[in-house]
């Protein structure tokens, strides 16, 4: 730090002092608080903790709100500084004047400090101070009222007339630092103009009453500035300019141009309203712009730059009485942030060209002009325009939006459109108007930003009657809604018409909502009755005038045609409209638009009739009664529509479509974006995209619909799908799409499997939006990967958990599948009678299909030796085919007299055995053909499947008959007496390759266990499936079971325990057939009825024998794990929300869940004592849990703006420390909760993990910058600088308990060593891990590291030479989410996304490991 900037840092934590100093007079120290008012020193407002629906409390404040009085124009408004001025001695200024701020004196800037009341900003309308607004047919204003007004205010401005001279003086004043008194004077000059206009802002409004609205808001403006107690020396250039402002208003050549140039004086105070924000929120905004990095002073010149060309811009064409297109700078900083994602629909604002005809409707302008500007409780809130269609009530509406928006009233204008229905407006409309009344105030921008940012549900609310109390209004405000008719059915605006009809009465009297609207049956009921409603109706308007209007109307769209067209032919156009403005509207367009060789257009006029197409006419043809022949069947073009757009995206939809080279850069550093995707997306893939959802959402449920939406939810499609969307940035119609696609088939549950596909996909879009519209690559990279485990169609093709590998179609039916006992080639038997073998690798078909079969093929097995096929089908025959030539062996085995359900191969590759539908077993020499022997007998209903045991000597069967019979294979002799315990048919056998244990699988929906040699079912039957289970397979080690059903699924068991083991695996849309496992246990293929093969990971199901079972009762994935000092304990915390405490040696959980955090518990830790838990969570805030009591201790812990990623405590348990989203660390004390410090700042990305030295020195982060960093832990500076090495995000740190050595963990698959005295590698990263590296951790002994992954496995290293211990531990389905090594190394505990967590060995695991060589 330098001399000059120690000095400066030492003169501002002197003045901060000053601000409490006993020795300064007590009115300077009080300033201008008053009451109960809290003074703030820096006036940077803190976050809101109130409800949405108290949003407009904070900007205005009000008693009762409806009988709120305005303050007065005319009230005079002291500035605080006045005070300051009057309450400082020269004494105290000679005392302080020698310090110097940035070359500013401190008894300027102490001024500029003098806390002061908190006002709100911006006052309410002074409705009731002014007259009403005169109606167009009155007569002209009282002379004698305008000349009294007129002489009042230029006798108000008597005192003022000296305001450029003060503004020059003021100019030079600014400059000059070195008399303390100059500041002081500086202020009060530049504030000087602002009284004088407010003291006759009332005469001006008398004489202008339409220029009330532009007044009130430049008198909020001047209270903005007078009410500040924080004025910035850095904003008296702007300041000035206001100043300026106010000085020009109140010259008396200008207040005569007030009402023919209107438009301008509104631009004007919304320009100066702005600036007065800007000035009042300085200290803020420079905050924010220090956080980011920016140069202060250069972003402040910049702004105040842009501020005074736009004012002085206005200021002159108003002088010139000259209008130009001068647009409004709006200065905004974290606001617009805290915006996005909030539900907003586009294009359904106001339009500047569908306004009436100037000279047309006059009179229902005026009268609408006239209510609006009516005052008293008793006048209605809220104005409803009915008429039928083509009335020309649009065009009224918007003509009021767009005289209200050049006179400059805050207000907002949405539109309903029939033909927009798909963008669900009705449930946007509150949320859209909302941001218009944002966009009009800064005060309200402050305001909602502030609510939105601490309720961040309310950004995607569904729920209209949520949003309408959050979007309540106390300013002056105009609200049109235009076409409420077209929002959709009856339904679509119940909740929008019981609003307006029972809420809306308690609207401040300044409060005006517009509604049009056809009188529907349903509108008229909420809206005809409601007292605080006054209803205008088209129809009341006399024929008469709206003949005359049409007319005029015609005249001026035909004036080019005055040549042909006379008065007579207006008149007779404006005769056959009815009084339809939309009829004339088209009728001129076609007179004068057709180009037809041959018609002119007086023959046009003549023949030709005009039959408008209204949104009513989709009523016509959409109602059969009505329509007849012409009737359009709505659910039919919806199913075109859905199948159309379905081939569209199959076909056009791939990945990275726009060919995005990083996923470091955000979506808005991409230079061309919009290019590239207008070039790769199509209109017709655009539009497929978007509104797909809705259209199978509106057909009728068929089953070859439901096949290819099936198939979408089935494939990488829906990932692409989702990308081509973020791109797009139509993010919000993905969301309604899959909500029409889950109520289209929730009723049928033959299609549930669609249901809760579109479910799960929403739930990962609304969990990952964010992140892929900000940057679409993170779609692959983030939203994938960390799916929650009940999500499974993002899971189906994610890196996590049991993965499906691939998907094989067939062209129908798949019943059998088979894989060759190399683990090379999938066999697959559909039910037409042909056979397919695949590449198991690659998919690609070998060769083609083997027919022969005449009817269904319902089993196929493979011989040992890889050679031969055998298949068995309905037409009561056995085939053997050559594997390769695919050629038959001989002609068909005959001998059943039913057809052949079941057949297999004996491991010698000479026997085929075969069962059947005629009740027997046979057996069949598969070099001859010739049968063995005599059928086995003894099933009384057909024999479904066939078994033999790996030695050739027994046969196992089931059957319909419900039973397992088991069968010497040389004798043909039953063993024993039938195996009994299905209540219904046995569907499937198998026996494990010891020959010990026999699987059956049922149409009861369970699955067996039976001991092979006495015949008696182990433990009790294995339930799970909701339907029949028509397969079973058990793996070459005999530890696990694999099941298929009809229910869609499939599920794998432990064989010993008979445990489920993870989620069902869900990705076909139809009975499972059958499944098989490969001879190397690392793929599971299954077959259905879905006409699909599909090929599963099944590494992950390989549960090593030291693990225990799983420790469940998270509903949701676990996401952290710690264990207590003492090993006792557990702490785990989760996507649920919650934390849990479990007993170390039991499993069990202690006490009910810790509840309180509003989102997913990212980290969780326990104080070396034991008695406190701490826990991070993704709803950014921090909790301390007390555990002996389960409760909470005090309030979260706020200050972080994004998720908290990591917490750790102090080895002394004075400290918490955590890692957040929003790239800082924060410390924070653990018995006060409060903040300690300022934020370590560094990193330029997501904080994943953050730990601290057991001797509390030492802080290390990692970062999803790729770096890792030390820091001191006291100091909060960095040590050294990040270490660089790993190439992806850096998802975890540990630090040795020497704390010497640093371990981290990637995304690159590695893990680093890092040594902490020189910041250098310590040799080469560990590698072994093939997916993202999420936790590590160090043994107390600082020997071994243990890793958790992304790829489901735990990994044990030696910490020096960096070596595997061992093969991987199994066991997790789903990714290692966390790892913990407990303090004296008997115990490993992991947790994962599978909702578990594990406990590894009682004894140290690297001991083991080495004993055992695992």
């Amino acid at each position: 730090m330098t001399e000059d900037s120690t000095h400066r840092k030492m003169s501002l934590q002197w003045m901060e002092h000053s601000h409490s100093d006993s020795g300064l007079p007590q009115d300077a120290a009080a300033g201008a608080t008053s009451g109960n008012e809290t003074p703030s020193l820096h006036a940077s407002p803190r976050r809101s903790n109130l409800s949405f629906g108290k949003l407009w409390g904070k900007v205005s404040k009000k008693g009762s709100t409806r009988n709120t009085q305005s303050p007065n124009f005319a009230e005079s408004t002291n500035p605080v500084i006045s005070q300051s001025e009057q309450n400082l001695s020269s004494a105290q200024t000679d005392q302080i004047g020698e310090f110097l701020v940035d070359g500013v004196s401190v008894v300027q800037w102490f001024l500029l400090q003098t806390p002061s009341r908190l006002i709100a900003p911006t006052p309410e309308a002074n409705w009731d101070q002014v007259p009403d607004l005169p109606a167009a047919n009155a007569g002209a204003t009282d002379p004698k009222i305008v000349t009294t007004s007129l002489e009042n205010a230029h006798k108000s401005l008597s005192g003022a007339s000296h305001v450029p001279d003060l503004l020059r003086n003021t100019a030079s004043a600014t400059a000059n630092a070195d008399s303390v008194l100059d500041p002081i004077d500086t202020f009060s000059d530049m504030l000087k103009p602002l009284k004088a206009f407010n003291s006759i802002a009332k005469g001006i409004a008398e004489v202008h009453p339409y220029a009330k609205v532009a007044l009130s808001i430049l008198t909020s403006a001047s209270k903005m500035i007078f009410d500040q107690a924080d004025r910035d020396a850095a904003v008296s250039r702007l300041l000035l300019k206001v100043s300026e402002v106010f000085a020009f208003m109140t010259k008396e050549e200008e207040l005569a141009k007030i009402t023919s140039m209107l438009a301008i004086y509104g631009k004007i105070a919304r320009q100066t309203l702005e600036c007065a924000d800007f000035i009042t929120h300085y200290s803020e905004t420079k905050s924010a712009w220090k956080r980011l990095g920016k140069h202060v002073f250069k972003e402040t010149d910049a702004t105040i730059k842009g501020y005074s060309e736009v004012l002085d811009n206005l200021m002159q064409q108003f002088r010139d009485k000259v209008a130009r297109d001068t647009v409004i700078i709006l200065h905004r900083s974290a606001e617009d942030l805290d915006f996005s994602g909030m539900e907003y629909a586009s294009g359904a604002g106001m339009n500047t060209t569908k306004r009436c005809l100037p000279g047309t409707r006059e009179d229902i302008l005026s009268d609408i002009k006239s209510w609006i500007g009516s005052t008293g409780d008793d006048v209605p809130r809220v104005l409803w325009l009915s008429g039928t269609a083509g009335k020309g009530k649009s065009a009224i509406a918007h003509t009021i939006a767009n005289w209200s928006s050049e006179v400059g009233c805050l207000g907002a204008c949405f539109c309903f459109d029939r033909t927009r229905i798909a963008d669900r407006r009705h449930e946007k409309i509150f949320t859209t108007i909302a941001r218009d009344l944002a966009d009009c105030n800064p005060a309200i921008r402050r305001a909602l930003a502030d609510v939105v940012h601490d309720n961040n549900e309310l950004r995607h609310s569904a729920d209209i009657t949520r949003q309408w109390p959050s979007t309540a209004v106390d300013a002056p405000v105009l609200i049109v809604i235009d076409a409420l008719d077209e929002s959709g059915d009856r339904k679509s605006r119940e909740h929008i018409l019981r609003l307006l009809a029972s809420q809306l009465n308690d609207l401040p009297a300044n409060f005006r909502v517009i509604i049009t609207s056809r009188p529907l049956e349903d509108i008229h009921k909420f809206l005809k009755t409601a007292s605080h409603i006054r209803h205008l109706s088209m129809d009341d308007i006399s024929p008469q005038s709206t003949s005359s209007d049409i007319q005029r109307y015609v005249c001026d769209k035909l004036a080019t045609l005055g040549d042909v067209f006379k008065d007579t032919h207006f008149s007779a156009l404006a005769q056959k409209s009815d009084g339809l403005f939309e009829w004339a509207r088209l009728a001129c367009e076609y007179i004068d638009g057709t180009n037809m060789v041959g018609w002119g257009t007086m023959k046009r006029f003549d023949v030709t009739p005009i039959r408008p197409l209204h949104a009513s006419f989709y009523h016509f043809l959409t109602d059969k009664s009505r329509s007849n022949k012409f009737f359009i069947d709505v659910s039919v073009a919806e199913n075109d529509l859905a199948f159309a757009s379905l081939h569209v995206m199959e076909h056009e939809l791939r990945f990275n479509i726009c060919s995005l080279e990083s996923s470091y850069l955000p979506n808005s550093a991409v230079h061309d974006l919009d290019k590239r995707v207008k070039d790769s997306i199509s209109t017709e893939l655009s539009y497929s995209c978007r509104f797909w959802g809705t259209h199978v959402g509106a057909a009728s449920l068929e089953q070859s619909l439901a096949t290819e939406v099936a198939a979408f939810f089935d494939n990488e499609r829906l990932l692409f799908w989702i990308e081509a969307l973020g791109l797009l940035r139509s993010f919000d119609t993905a969301a309604w799409s899959l909500i029409y696609i889950s109520d289209w088939c929730t009723a049928y549950t033959q299609f549930t499997q669609i249901s809760d596909a579109a479910r799960d996909t929403l739930r990962c879009v609304r969990m990952f939006g964010a992140a892929i519209l900000c940057s679409t690559p993170h779609l692959y990279l983030s939203a994938l990967p960390f799916a929650p485990t009940e999500s499974r169609s993002f899971l189906a093709m994610s890196t996590s958990g049991l993965q499906r590998k691939k998907t094989i179609r067939m062209h129908a039916a798949v019943q059998s599948v088979a894989i060759s006992p190399d683990g090379k080639r999938i066999a697959g038997a559909s039910n037409d009678g042909d056979i397919q073998v695949w590449d198991m690798e690659t998919g690609e078909a070998l060769g083609s299909p083997l027919r022969g079969h005449t009817a269904n093929i319902w089993s196929i097995a493979i011989s040992s030796d890889g050679k031969y096929i055998v298949s068995g089908s309905g037409d009561q025959t056995i085939r053997i085919w050559h594997m390769n030539t695919g050629e038959a062996l001989r002609s068909p085995l005959r001998g059943h007299t039913g057809e052949v359900y079941s057949v297999t191969m004996s491991s010698d590759g000479k026997r085929i055995v075969s069962g059947s539908e005629d009740t027997t077993i046979r057996q069949w020499d598969v070099e001859t053909g010739d049968e063995f022997g005599a059928p086995l007998q003894g099933h009384t209903n057909s024999v479904t499947s066939v078994v033999i045991s790996s030695d050739g000597q027994r046969i196992v069967s089931g059957s319909h008959d419900n039973t397992i019979q088991v069968w010497d294979a040389h004798s043909g002799k039953a063993f024993c007496v039938p195996l009994q315990g299905h209540a219904g048919a046995v569907s499937s056998v198998a026996i494990s390759a010891d020959g010990k244990r026999i699987v059956s699988g049922s149409w009861d929906t369970t699955t067996q266990v039976w001991d092979a040699e006495t015949g008696k079912a182990l433990g009790v039957p294995l339930q799970g499936h909701s339907h029949f289970v028509l397969s079973v397979a058990i793996s070459p080690n005999g530890k696990h079971i694999v099941s298929g059903s009809v229910d869609s699924t499939i599920r794998v068991w432990v064989m010993e325990t008979g445990e489920a083991i993870g989620a069902p695996l869900r990705a076909h849309t139809a009975d499972v057939y059958s499944v098989t496992i490969s001879p190397d246990g690392k793929h599971i293929v299954s077959g259905s009825s879905d006409s699909t093969i599909r090929v599963w990971d099944a590494l992950h199901v390989e549960i090593d024998e030291t693990l225990g079972a799983p420790t469940q009762g998270h509903t949701e994935a676990v996401y952290s794990v710690a264990i207590s000092s003492d090993e006792k304990r557990i702490v785990s915390g989760s996507f649920d929300h919650t934390i849990r405490v479990w007993d170390m040696e039991t499993g069990k959980a202690l006490g009910v869940p810790l509840q309180g955090h509003s989102s997913t518990v990212l980290s969780a830790t326990v104080s070396s004592d034991g008695k406190r838990i701490v826990s991070g969570s993704a709803d950014n805030t921090i909790r301390v849990w007390d555990v002996e009591t389960s409760e909470a201790v005090g309030a979260p812990l706020r200050g972080h703006t994004d998720m908290v990623h990591s917490v750790t405590i102090s080895l002394d348990g004075k400290q918490i420390l955590s890692g957040s989203q929003d790239t800082t660390i924060r410390a924070w004390d653990l018995g006060t909760g409060k903040a300690l410090g300022v934020p370590f700042r560094g990193h330029t990305a997501t904080i994943w993990s953050v730990v601290i030295s057991s001797n509390g020195k030492h802080i290390v982060s990692g970062s999803a910058d790729s770096t890792v960093q030390l820091w001191d832990a006291h100091s909060g500076d960095t040590v050294g600088v990040p270490l660089r090495g790993h190439t992806r995000q850096v998802f975890a740190v540990a630090i040795s308990p020497d704390g010497k050595c640093i371990v981290s963990g990637s995304g690159d698959h590695t893990i680093c060593r890092w040594d902490v005295e020189t910041g250098k590698e310590l040799g080469a990263p560990l590698r072994g891990h093939t997916n993202y590296v999420l936790s590590v951790a160090i043994s107390p002994d600082g020997r071994h590291i243990v890793s958790g992954s992304m790829d489901t496995t735990i990994r044990v290293w030696d910490a020096a030479s960096g070596e595997a211990l061992g093969a991987p531990i199994r066991g997790h389905t789903g990714a290692v989410s966390s790892v913990a090594i407990s303090p004296k190394g008997k115990w490993i505990v992991s947790g994962s996304l599978d909702r578990s967590m594990r406990i590894l060995a009682r004894q140290p695991l690297w001991a083991r490991v080495r004993r055992d060589g695992l």
